[in-house]
């Protein structure tokens, strides 16, 4: 078992057993906000809807047609396609440098990134909505969005909406993974490289500093805590 998947198993073990984070602790069917985590927005029906409320899917390209990977340094902006991360997956090829400097400043070796951006979790679609509409999945979805630059439209922020969009779309199959939300993100969502450090969810220690703050180190670790915050989501209120 390569690092990456020992670190993705030791997390979930400490979420789901210590509430390392995200504050789910086994004693309790409620899930708290991350210490660190931005306060959650004040009004409560944004929280808490009736049942789990999904996004409309948004309408896609073939992969690697349109989706991209967006960053910004600076005042420069570039994107990574989709389809040089596959290629990257698929046989360790670079076919864009900015990818080639991304993986190169994660902090692990080449095969372990691949096969952790392609690793699949499994996922219940109803709980891991319940815990992303409420409050605690909230705070954690703002959390995980610190990186990314202000998404506006009509003077709402809508960095949370649009990662918890392509969450729950790549988890309408049952699974989902690194590659699968990066797939459904809007392309409209950049990664700011020079603004707030990326909040990779695990406080689990890292064998070199750059595996604790590299974009493509945060990203391989968002899906193995959603699984895990989806496994103690709590019931709606009125649920039998």
């Amino acid at each position: 078992m390569s690092p990456i998947a020992k670190a993705a198993g030791r997390l979930t073990a400490a979420l789901l057993g210590a509430g390392l984070l995200l504050g789910l602790h086994s004693v309790s069917a409620e899930v708290q906000p991350p210490a660190a985590a931005l306060s959650a927005p004040a009004d409560p029906a944004a929280l808490a809807p009736a049942g789990p409320v999904i996004l409309p899917p948004a309408p896609l390209e073939p992969p690697g047609a349109t989706q991209t990977l967006r960053l910004a340094s600076g005042a420069e902006l570039w994107t990574i396609p989709y389809a040089a991360l596959q290629q990257f997956v698929a046989d360790g090829k670079f076919t864009d440098r900015r990818l080639l400097q991304l993986a190169a400043n994660s902090g692990w070796p080449d095969d372990q990134l691949r096969a952790a951006l392609a690793k699949p979790y499994a996922v219940g679609l109803v709980p891991l909505a319940n815990f992303l509409y409420s409050p605690a999945g909230v705070a954690f979805l703002q959390q995980q969005t610190q990186a990314f630059r202000p998404l506006l439209a009509r003077g709402r922020d809508l960095r949370v909406e649009g990662l918890r969009a392509a969450i729950l779309r790549n988890a309408k199959g049952g699974t989902i993974s690194s590659m699968g939300i990066l797939r459904e993100l809007p392309t409209t969502l950049v990664v700011e490289l020079g603004g707030s450090p990326t909040q990779r969810c695990s406080s689990l220690p890292c064998e070199n500093p750059q595996q604790c703050t590299s974009t493509l180190s945060w990203w391989v670790f968002l899906p193995a805590c959603l699984q895990a915050a989806a496994t103690n989501a709590p019931l709606p209120t009125g649920a039998p």
